[in-house]
């Protein structure tokens, strides 16, 4: 009876099943980051953490034969032995393969001296699992599989974080233009205000003046009215006067 057996078959045999997640896991060392489907990075993560987990043992080993111990068990689990022997090819000598080799194809060393101490503060969950949604064809669901580095986010969740936290960092900006543009609207409003009512003063000013100026000539030809009629009472009486004599 399997009690207590937990395992993804991912529909394939044993041989097949070990053979896809060590060269999964390979590839997540090399490149930091592989796209496969969801089911693969699932299992294919169990696998990481556990060589991860090796390979701190191996660098707190105190003997150099422990050491070599834990590398050899990663190097098993996926399948990578160490070469030895670089043949001169189309003109690149062996050292030059063997120094291309070792510094981009190694899994063992990347492992454990690029990836292992930057997980040293860090108890076990050493990768994350991006959900890319179902690809077309089959439907199957897709994800990213990538290292965990302390402090980061992954790309889509920063990218989501980001477009939601922008409304909110706008929303004050908003705010603040929106009470500038009321502050200068109330600004002009008041200085139009302020321009008619020093139009209207000046208009009733000026209707003043005119009706100051044309008041004068009135009170000029009243005088003159009233010194005629004086003047025809006078000659009135010289001339009865004259007749009486």
């Amino acid at each position: 009876m399997r009690h207590r057996i937990r395992k993804a078959k991912l529909g394939r045999t044993t041989e097949h099943r070990t053979s896809l997640l060590a060269n999964l896991v390979s590839n997540l060392i090399k490149h930091r980051r592989i796209r496969t489907t969801l089911a693969k990075a699932k299992a294919a993560r169990v696998v990481a953490d556990k060589m991860v987990t090796l390979s701190k043992k191996g660098l707190a080993a105190d003997e150099p034969k422990d050491g070599l111990h834990y590398r050899r068990l990663i190097a098993s689990r996926l399948r990578c032995q160490p070469r030895h022997h670089f043949p001169k090819v189309k003109g690149r000598s062996g050292a030059d393969q063997r120094k291309y080799w070792r510094e981009n194809e190694d899994v063992v060393r990347i492992l454990m001296e690029d990836i292992t101490p930057g997980f040293e503060d860090r108890q076990g969950g050493y990768t994350r699992v991006i959900k890319l949604g179902r690809r077309r064809g089959d439907a199957a669901e897709m994800a990213y599989l990538e290292w965990v580095a302390d402090g980061d986010k992954p790309e889509r969740e920063s990218k989501s974080s980001k477009k939601k936290s922008k409304p909110k960092a706008e929303e004050p900006k908003a705010e603040e233009e929106t009470s500038e543009a009321t502050e200068a609207e109330d600004v002009t409003e008041e200085a139009t205000a302020e321009a008619k009512e020093a139009a209207t003063e000046e208009e009733e000013s000026s209707e003043e003046t005119e009706e100051s100026d044309s008041e004068e000539p009135a009170a000029e030809e009243e005088p003159a009215a009233e010194e005629e009629p004086k003047a025809e009472a006078v000659e009135e009486s010289d001339t009865d006067e004259k007749s009486d004599k």
